[in-house]
């Protein structure tokens, strides 16, 4: 007769089995990447045929429309397409003048960078993990830590990465964290995740420090994963408790995060070609060894042979009747060694080197 009540494994036993899996798990961690990748591009196709019914839901809404409904969104999009040219073509001439003011300062010139529409095909349904699935893997050339905005401003970064699809972390997330900057005064900031959908915080910041209620956050830049510019949230309120060390910030993010649909990919280091403007090619030196520059001698030694050329048009000094083995003298200096002038020259009293630099001839 067997007994009722069987004596199985023992309690001890299975804890220990447990916690050596999840010891030898947590080692082996970053060595799944490649397999979690691998499953993750095998169930693509499920990802795909789920989203089968949203898309034919979508298309049946437009394929029925009535025609009142589509006059309507005619004139609004035409409504917004007006609005947004006049925006665009002031932002243009500001692009512009930035680019001049940045050539004559010698910054560099943030040039545009490709981008990629991408539609949201998977919400997480974690409660603790805020991220969703696009459409684009690494065929597309999709990578891990790859920005990704909306039309209102920063969605999250790319974490995952698959054949056909990847991964976005949402700035709301608890352990997502971004550099912001407020573009009221330049005040510099770490923008957390706190969980809530449609709220981040800033985190150790001091209560000294200028940030009020309706201030813009955009990214600082800092990092080199965000490019600089892109709005991240707007604050909502400040809190500076005596009882606590630090100000308590609250900002609202702009991309709407509950609702998005497509977004927006972008490769920051992928740039186009920028062309200096053609009326500040004569006012930024190019390369300083190309510029000539005066050889004063001292103790008297001879001044060494040189040969100047004109940085702007290339062209040789003899061009300008100006001997090349001769040097200008400083202001100041004895007027020993004068250039050799061509009697043909008309104005051989005051020669100047290069057309694009000012001459350092004084005649005594």
């Amino acid at each position: 007769m067997k007994p009722i009540f069987v004596r199985g494994v023992s309690h001890q036993f299975r804890l220990t089995l447990a916690i050596i899996l999840s010891v030898a798990l947590l080692v082996s961690n970053h060595r799944l990447d490649p397999i979690r990748q691998s499953l993750s591009s095998i169930l693509s196709p499920l990802q795909y045929l789920a989203n089968v019914p949203g898309v034919m839901l979508d298309w049946s809404a437009e394929a029925f429309a009535t025609r009142n409904m589509l006059e309507l969104q005619n004139k609004e999009l035409l409504r917004q397409q007006l609005m947004m040219s006049e925006r665009l073509q002031r932002f243009e001439h500001v692009r512009q003048e930035n680019e001049r003011l940045r050539a004559l300062l010698g910054s560099p010139v943030h040039m545009d960078s490709r981008k990629v529409v991408a539609e949201v095909m998977e919400v997480a349904s974690d409660p603790f993990r805020q991220f969703v699935v696009l459409n684009h893997g690494s065929q597309t050339g999709v990578y891990v830590g790859q920005p990704v905005v909306d039309a209102q401003g920063v969605v999250g970064q790319v974490i995952e990465v698959s054949e056909f699809t990847s991964r976005v972390l949402m700035v709301s997330d608890t352990t997502h964290g971004i550099p912001v900057r407020v573009t009221r005064n330049d005040v510099r900031a770490i923008a957390n995740g706190t969980g809530d959908i449609d709220q981040i915080e800033l985190r150790h910041v001091a209560k000294s420090t200028d940030i009020i209620a309706g201030d813009l956050l955009v990214t600082s830049g800092l990092g080199n994963r965000f490019p600089e510019g892109y709005p991240v949230a707007r604050v909502i309120s400040v809190s500076r408790d005596d009882g606590q060390s630090y100000a308590v910030i609250n900002a609202q993010p702009l991309a709407a995060l509950d609702r998005i649909r497509y977004v927006l990919l972008i490769w920051p280091d992928e740039t186009k070609p920028f062309t200096l403007p053609a009326d500040l090619v004569g006012v930024v030196a190019t390369d300083p060894a190309d510029v000539p520059q005066n050889i004063v001698p001292v103790n008297g030694e001879q001044p060494t042979t040189q040969t100047i050329t004109s940085p702007t048009t290339g062209t040789d000094p003899a061009a300008n009747n100006i001997t090349p083995n001769t040097t200008s003298n400083s202001v100041g200096a004895p007027n020993t060694n004068q250039p050799t002038l061509n009697p043909a020259s008309n104005n051989a009293a005051n020669q100047s080197v290069s057309p694009s630099t000012p001459t350092n001839e004084v005649n005594q």
